[in-house]
C-alpha cells in the first residue's frame, strides 16, 4: 500500500478527486478544499483507515466542512487499486465511497 493514490471519494451529494500518500502506517493528503490525516492497516487483501478530513482554510471554493470529520472506512485491495467504504463519526446515515489507484 505505501505510496501515492488518486482517491476519487463520494459522500453522499459530496464527491472529489484528491491524493494521499500512504507510508508505514500513515496517511497524509489532501484536495482542492480539503486536508487528510489519518492512519491505515492492512490485513491480507483488507484495508482498514481511519481517516480526520479538514477544511483546507486557503481553498478557493467555498468550505463544505466547518470543522474536521474522522472517517473509519474499510474495504480491499486489488493489485494497483482499492475500494473502501464506512461512515464519518456519529453518521452512520452517511455511507463515503473511496476509490483509490495506485500513483507511484
Amino acid at each position: 500500500m505505501q505510496g501515492l493514490w488518486y482517491a476519487h471519494f463520494k459522500a453522499g451529494p459530496v464527491q472529489g478527486d484528491g491524493l494521499a500518500v500512504l507510508r508505514d502506517g500513515e496517511i497524509l493528503g489532501g484536495d482542492m478544499a480539503h486536508t487528510y490525516k489519518g492512519s491505515y492497516r492492512e490485513d491480507g487483501s483488507l484495508l482498514y483507515a481511519s481517516v480526520e478530513v479538514s477544511p483546507y482554510e486557503r481553498a478557493t471554493m467555498p468550505a463544505d466542512l466547518a470543522h474536521p470529520i474522522k472517517f473509519f472506512l474499510k474495504g480491499a485491495v486489488t493489485g494497483d487499486s482499492a475500494n473502501i467504504s464506512g461512515h464519518p463519526d456519529n453518521r452512520p446515515d452517511l455511507t463515503v465511497l473511496v476509490e483509490l489507484h495506485r500513483g507511484v
